[in-house]
C-alpha cells in the first residue's frame, strides 16, 4: 500500500512489520521531517507509537554519543619563539570553543574556525 506525501511515494507499515535498522532510521528521518507529533505520525503510517518512540530516542542517544566523541580535538602548532602576550576564547552556538594564545597565522586560524564551527 502506498501513500502520496510531498509528491513522493511512501509505504505504510503493516501490523506486525519487522524493520531493519536502516528502515528504522528512515522512519525516524521521515518523522523528523514531517513536523507531526509521534502519535499523529505513527497513526498516519501504521507504525506502533511505542516502537517509533524507541527508534527516535535511540537515534537521539546515538547522535549525542557521537557528538561527545569529538568534543575535544587538540591541534599542535609549532613552538613560538617569543612568549605570547595575549589569548582569546571563542564560544560557538553549537557548544564548541576555540582557545588561542599568542600569534596565530590567519590561514591556521581559518582552518581552526572551519573545524569548530
Amino acid at each position: 500500500m502506498d501513500e502520496k506525501v510531498d509528491g513522493g511515494s511512501r509505504e505504510l507499515a503493516t501490523e506486525g512489520s519487522q524493520f531493519t535498522p536502516e528502515q528504522k532510521a528512515e522512519w525516524v528521518e521521515r518523522f523528523k521531517e514531517s513536523g507531526l507529533s509521534l502519535r499523529k505520525f505513527s497513526a498516519q503510517h501504521g507504525l506502533g507509537y511505542m516502537s517509533l518512540w524507541r527508534w527516535v530516542n535511540k537515534s537521539q542517544e546515538t547522535a549525542a554519543a557521537n557528538s561527545e566523541l569529538a568534543e575535544f580535538t587538540e591541534i599542535k602548532l609549532p613552538a613560538l619563539t617569543k612568549r605570547p602576550n595575549w589569548s582569546a576564547e571563542l564560544s560557538f552556538a553549537n557548544g564548541n570553543s576555540l582557545r588561542v594564545c599568542g600569534e596565530v597565522p590567519p590561514a591556521v586560524l581559518e582552518q581552526l574556525l572551519l573545524r569548530v564551527c
